[in-house]
């Protein structure tokens, strides 16, 4: 989804943001740019150039895992007495997973935004910074191989200061690890990539040389991040691969998408499972990613997608991401059976947007009333992730669409999937405008203090 504008200010905010993360607060002593010549190469081509400078040896590979299982497992966390009423020790305990936020550059000068972000977090997903057309920008720069060159100086801004915030903790429970977001979207992508010569007023561009450069681009990103010189390599745990491919009508795939226009199937979707694998570390969980999750029909044609993936034995997928941008109609049984189906095709589930619209009558007056149904609403979902764990259904982690009410993407209007009209007066998360908490807080961390449910 589109959350928010552009980043502006860059500048200030880098020099901004290093006080933001500086400032520890879980505990004392721990813790979204001309034409180029083009160079055609095939998808077969490319690989056998860069396979060998993408991988790692098997014993560093064995190191980097053995490590990032200590990290990355909250089950095997220790907790003390000021974690007790955060939303990362509850969920460790209530169903095993993480609890994680969405931020955007524009938080790291907010230091009261943050301290919500480092007291109550450990997973963090950019909210436009990781997105293909912040990498590639508004005008494609082709190197000598033909294919663009990303640019990571904006996600690095925040990967570097995650990094020594994460540096300045001991314990894994409070190091907030990264959900990439989003490798392959037909949305935030910036149009010129499609076209020959990396031109809008040319064609479309063949399959084959589509597919190279989807790989060159999902390459790039995983040396960056993993390769052996980088100083973030291990810090991202999870990677949303491929972001709403799927349409809400009949659950096929969804044609208004320059991927579909190039390839008029979903194969692109495969392939990209492929490439992904050919070159994340195993350490990443790789994942698919929609909004209408709970949609039966396209629940269906989701797992359709999914089983495909499966049957390429050069792709791995791990995990299906469902947004979660629900409201107040929130149905707890069809979401156990979307979930249900999802867990029958995937490893693990994450909930990885959540937020909640306002009731249709809400006029943001009766603030107390509305605060007091969202939270049995969001105690209705939690309360169906809990029990699906102890029936076997693997849920890793809850991912929250943003910090607060005031800097929700639902306050303004937008015409994409899981978006508000901007009609209304919109109250999403667990945070109020002011940074306090609300009751659908407790509804998470401690049921107990909830008014009971009429």
């Amino acid at each position: 989804m589109r959350r928010g504008g552009r980043i502006k200010k860059i500048a200030a905010i880098l020099t901004c943001a290093g006080m933001a993360f500086a400032a520890v607060g879980c505990g004392a002593g721990s813790d979204e740019q001309g034409n180029g010549a083009e160079t055609v190469q095939t998808a077969e081509s490319e690989p056998a150039e860069t396979a060998e400078e993408g991988n790692v040896t098997e014993e560093q590979d064995a190191t980097q895992e053995t490590e990032q299982a200590v990290v990355q497992n909250p089950q095997e966390w220790a907790w003390d007495a000021e974690d007790e009423e955060t939303l990362r020790c509850a969920f460790a305990k209530g169903f095993g997973g993480r609890a994680g936020v969405c931020v955007p550059m524009a938080a790291l000068t907010d230091a009261a935004r943050m301290e919500i972000v480092k007291g109550q977090f450990n997973s963090v997903t950019m909210e436009n910074e990781m997105k293909p057309d912040t990498l590639l920008g508004n005008k494609p720069d082709i190197g000598e191989d033909g294919f663009p060159v990303l640019t990571f100086t904006v996600p690095d801004m925040m990967m570097k200061e995650i990094k020594a915030y994460n540096d300045s903790v001991e314990k894994d429970g409070r190091k907030l690890m990264v959900r990439g977001h989003v490798l392959v979207w037909h949305s935030q992508t910036p149009e010129w990539f499609f076209h020959e010569e990396y031109n809008v007023d040319k064609p479309y561009v063949d399959q084959q040389t589509m597919l190279a450069r989807m790989e060159n681009y999902i390459r790039q990103v995983m040396e960056h991040y993993e390769g052996a010189d980088s100083p973030y390599q291990g810090m991202i745990y999870a990677w949303d691969v491929v972001n709403e491919a799927v349409n809400d009508t009949d659950g096929g795939m969804r044609t208004d998408s320059s991927w579909f226009r190039v390839f008029n199937s979903s194969d692109f979707v495969e392939q990209a499972f492929v490439y992904a694998n050919r070159y994340a570390p195993a350490h990443i969980k790789l994942f698919y990613n929609d909004y209408n999750d709970t949609n039966p029909k396209k629940a269906d044609g989701i797992c359709k997608l999914i089983e495909q993936i499966k049957a390429n034995p050069e792709a791995r997928i791990d995990g299906m991401g469902m947004q979660g941008h629900y409201d107040m109609d929130f149905s707890d049984v069809l979401f156990k059976q979307a979930a249900k189906k999802y867990a029958a095709v995937v490893d693990e589930i994450q909930i990885t947007e959540l937020d909640l619209k306002a009731s249709r009558g809400f006029d943001g007056e009766n603030t107390e009333e509305e605060y007091q149904k969202q939270a049995q609403v969001y105690k209705s979902l939690y309360d169906a992730v809990k029990s699906m764990k102890q029936e076997g259904v693997s849920i890793t982690a809850i991912v929250f669409w943003g910090t607060d009410d005031r800097h929700s993407w639902l306050q303004s209007a937008n015409a994409v999937g899981g978006s508000a009209d901007g009609t209304r007066v919109q109250c999403p998360l667990l945070f109020d405008k002011d940074y306090e908490k609300k009751p659908a807080f407790w509804a998470f961390v401690d049921d107990s203090k909830l008014e009971p449910a009429e």
